[in-house]
Protein backbone atom coordinates (compact mmCIF):
# COMPACT_ATOMS: atom_id res chain seq x y z
CA UNK A 1 0.00 0.00 0.00
CA UNK A 2 3.11 2.21 0.54
CA UNK A 3 4.48 2.02 -2.88
CA UNK A 4 0.62 2.30 -4.12
CA UNK A 5 0.97 5.67 -2.67
CA UNK A 6 4.71 6.66 -3.34
CA UNK A 7 3.43 5.91 -6.95
CA UNK A 8 0.35 8.20 -6.61
CA UNK A 9 2.49 10.89 -5.36
CA UNK A 10 4.86 10.73 -8.04
CA UNK A 11 2.01 11.21 -11.04
CA UNK A 12 0.11 13.72 -9.25
CA UNK A 13 3.74 15.71 -8.62
CA UNK A 14 3.94 14.96 -12.78
CA UNK A 15 0.75 16.01 -13.20
CA UNK A 16 0.65 19.48 -10.97
CA UNK A 17 4.21 20.37 -10.82
CA UNK A 18 5.63 19.56 -14.73
CA UNK A 19 2.03 19.25 -16.72
CA UNK A 20 0.46 21.97 -15.72
CA UNK A 21 3.23 24.09 -15.90
CA UNK A 22 4.10 23.17 -19.10
CA UNK A 23 0.53 23.47 -20.43
CA UNK A 24 0.78 27.43 -19.16
CA UNK A 25 3.51 28.23 -20.90
CA UNK A 26 2.39 25.82 -24.34
CA UNK A 27 -0.99 27.88 -24.05
CA UNK A 28 0.56 30.85 -23.34
CA UNK A 29 2.74 30.46 -26.87
CA UNK A 30 0.83 28.48 -29.20
CA UNK A 31 -2.86 30.42 -28.66
CA UNK A 32 -0.89 33.66 -29.48
CA UNK A 33 -0.93 35.37 -33.01
CA UNK A 34 1.50 32.59 -35.05
CA UNK A 35 2.81 35.50 -37.60
CA UNK A 36 3.73 37.10 -33.98
CA UNK A 37 5.90 34.43 -33.22
CA UNK A 38 9.46 34.36 -33.28
CA UNK A 39 11.60 30.76 -33.98
CA UNK A 40 12.80 30.50 -30.51
CA UNK A 41 9.46 31.59 -29.02
CA UNK A 42 7.77 28.99 -31.18
CA UNK A 43 10.51 25.85 -30.10
CA UNK A 44 9.54 27.07 -26.32
CA UNK A 45 5.63 26.39 -26.56
CA UNK A 46 6.25 23.31 -29.18
CA UNK A 47 8.63 21.95 -26.56
CA UNK A 48 6.30 22.39 -23.66
CA UNK A 49 3.69 20.96 -25.25
CA UNK A 50 5.62 17.89 -25.98
CA UNK A 51 6.36 17.36 -22.15
CA UNK A 52 3.33 18.48 -21.19
CA UNK A 53 1.44 15.56 -23.16
CA UNK A 54 3.86 13.31 -22.00
CA UNK A 55 4.07 14.04 -18.01
CA UNK A 56 -0.16 15.00 -18.25
CA UNK A 57 -0.75 11.42 -19.63
CA UNK A 58 2.18 9.43 -17.77
CA UNK A 59 1.31 11.63 -14.74
CA UNK A 60 -2.37 10.19 -14.69
CA UNK A 61 -1.27 6.68 -15.45
CA UNK A 62 1.36 6.51 -12.51
CA UNK A 63 -1.78 8.00 -10.16
CA UNK A 64 -4.03 5.13 -11.61
CA UNK A 65 -1.16 2.52 -11.23
CA UNK A 66 -0.82 4.05 -7.62
CA UNK A 67 -4.38 3.52 -6.41
CA UNK A 68 -4.60 0.54 -8.27
CA UNK A 69 -2.10 -0.57 -5.57
CA UNK A 70 -3.39 0.97 -2.65
CA UNK A 71 -6.72 -1.07 -2.98
CA UNK A 72 -4.79 -4.66 -4.38
CA UNK A 73 -5.06 -4.28 -8.24
CA UNK A 74 -2.47 -4.61 -10.67
CA UNK A 75 -2.86 -2.32 -13.26
CA UNK A 76 -0.17 -2.72 -16.29
CA UNK A 77 2.70 -0.05 -17.18
CA UNK A 78 1.75 2.88 -19.38
CA UNK A 79 4.58 4.07 -20.36
CA UNK A 80 8.12 3.50 -20.31
CA UNK A 81 10.33 6.49 -21.61
CA UNK A 82 9.24 7.08 -24.56
CA UNK A 83 11.51 10.54 -25.38
CA UNK A 84 14.52 7.87 -25.59
CA UNK A 85 13.26 6.29 -28.36
CA UNK A 86 15.72 5.31 -31.45
CA UNK A 87 12.87 4.67 -33.88
CA UNK A 88 9.03 5.48 -34.26
CA UNK A 89 8.39 1.74 -33.99
CA UNK A 90 9.68 1.36 -30.91
CA UNK A 91 8.35 4.84 -29.45
CA UNK A 92 5.24 2.82 -30.04
CA UNK A 93 6.41 0.55 -28.13
CA UNK A 94 7.17 3.04 -24.86
CA UNK A 95 4.42 5.14 -25.47
CA UNK A 96 0.81 4.70 -24.07
CA UNK A 97 1.34 1.03 -24.06
CA UNK A 98 -2.27 -0.18 -23.07
CA UNK A 99 -3.66 1.92 -26.18
CA UNK A 100 -0.91 0.62 -28.63
CA UNK A 101 -2.01 -3.22 -26.92
CA UNK A 102 -5.61 -2.69 -28.17
CA UNK A 103 -4.52 -1.32 -31.33
CA UNK A 104 -2.45 -4.14 -32.19
CA UNK A 105 -4.87 -6.91 -30.88
CA UNK A 106 -8.41 -5.69 -32.15
CA UNK A 107 -7.11 -3.82 -35.08
CA UNK A 108 -4.02 -4.70 -36.28
CA UNK A 109 -3.96 -8.74 -36.11
CA UNK A 110 -7.40 -9.10 -37.26
CA UNK A 111 -6.82 -7.39 -40.57
CA UNK A 112 -3.79 -9.57 -41.00
CA UNK A 113 -1.29 -8.06 -39.06
CA UNK A 114 2.58 -8.50 -40.34
CA UNK A 115 1.22 -11.91 -41.36
CA UNK A 116 -0.35 -11.14 -44.80
CA UNK A 117 0.90 -12.36 -48.27
CA UNK A 118 2.41 -9.36 -49.93
CA UNK A 119 4.23 -6.39 -48.11
CA UNK A 120 2.12 -3.97 -49.59
CA UNK A 121 -0.85 -5.18 -46.95
CA UNK A 122 1.56 -4.88 -44.05
CA UNK A 123 2.29 -1.67 -44.93
CA UNK A 124 -1.63 -0.85 -45.36
CA UNK A 125 -2.25 -2.52 -42.12
CA UNK A 126 0.44 -0.71 -40.22
CA UNK A 127 -1.04 3.19 -41.64
CA UNK A 128 -4.54 1.97 -41.11
CA UNK A 129 -4.45 1.55 -37.76
CA UNK A 130 -2.73 4.63 -37.25
CA UNK A 131 -4.92 6.60 -39.25
CA UNK A 132 -7.68 4.67 -37.48
CA UNK A 133 -5.69 5.29 -33.97
CA UNK A 134 -6.07 9.41 -34.81
CA UNK A 135 -9.49 9.49 -35.77
CA UNK A 136 -9.95 7.79 -32.19
CA UNK A 137 -8.16 10.85 -30.42
CA UNK A 138 -10.75 13.11 -32.66
CA UNK A 139 -12.78 13.73 -35.81
CA UNK A 140 -10.64 16.35 -37.03
CA UNK A 141 -8.21 16.69 -39.98
CA UNK A 142 -5.17 17.41 -37.31
CA UNK A 143 -5.49 13.87 -36.38
CA UNK A 144 -6.00 12.16 -39.07
CA UNK A 145 -2.84 13.61 -40.40
CA UNK A 146 -1.27 13.01 -37.28
CA UNK A 147 -2.16 9.21 -36.75
CA UNK A 148 -1.50 9.24 -40.72
CA UNK A 149 2.00 10.53 -40.35
CA UNK A 150 2.48 7.75 -37.71
CA UNK A 151 1.77 5.01 -40.02
CA UNK A 152 4.10 6.44 -42.82
CA UNK A 153 7.13 6.82 -40.55
CA UNK A 154 6.02 3.09 -39.04
CA UNK A 155 6.22 2.01 -43.03
CA UNK A 156 9.39 3.75 -43.73
CA UNK A 157 10.87 1.73 -40.45
CA UNK A 158 10.59 -1.08 -41.81
CA UNK A 159 11.41 -0.28 -45.59
CA UNK A 160 14.88 1.03 -44.73
CA UNK A 161 14.86 3.85 -41.39
CA UNK A 162 15.42 1.16 -39.10
CA UNK A 163 18.45 0.03 -40.87
CA UNK A 164 19.46 3.59 -41.62
CA UNK A 165 18.92 4.85 -37.64
CA UNK A 166 20.87 1.70 -36.47
CA UNK A 167 23.82 2.44 -38.21
CA UNK A 168 23.72 6.13 -37.72
CA UNK A 169 24.61 5.93 -33.97
CA UNK A 170 22.00 6.27 -30.58
CA UNK A 171 22.66 9.61 -30.65
CA UNK A 172 21.44 10.76 -33.76
CA UNK A 173 18.73 7.86 -34.05
CA UNK A 174 17.17 9.57 -30.73
CA UNK A 175 16.94 13.27 -31.50
CA UNK A 176 15.64 12.18 -35.19
CA UNK A 177 12.91 10.48 -33.34
CA UNK A 178 12.47 12.84 -31.01
CA UNK A 179 11.90 15.77 -33.75
CA UNK A 180 9.50 13.71 -35.76
CA UNK A 181 7.63 13.03 -32.64
CA UNK A 182 7.85 16.58 -32.36
CA UNK A 183 6.29 17.39 -35.44
CA UNK A 184 3.88 14.96 -35.03
CA UNK A 185 2.49 16.95 -31.63
CA UNK A 186 2.43 20.13 -33.31
CA UNK A 187 -0.07 18.63 -35.49
CA UNK A 188 -1.65 16.99 -32.95
CA UNK A 189 -2.25 20.18 -31.29
CA UNK A 190 -3.32 22.36 -34.21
Amino acid sequence: KLQGFYRFVIGLAKKVLVANVMAEQADLILNSNYADLSSVNAWVGILAYTFQIYFDFSGYSDMAIGLGKMFGFKFPENFNSPYISQSISEFWRRWHMTLGGFMRDYLYIPLGGSRVKTKRRLYFNLWFVFLLSGLWHGASWNFVVWGALHGFFLILDRLFLLKMLQKSGRIFATIFTFFITIIGWVIFRI
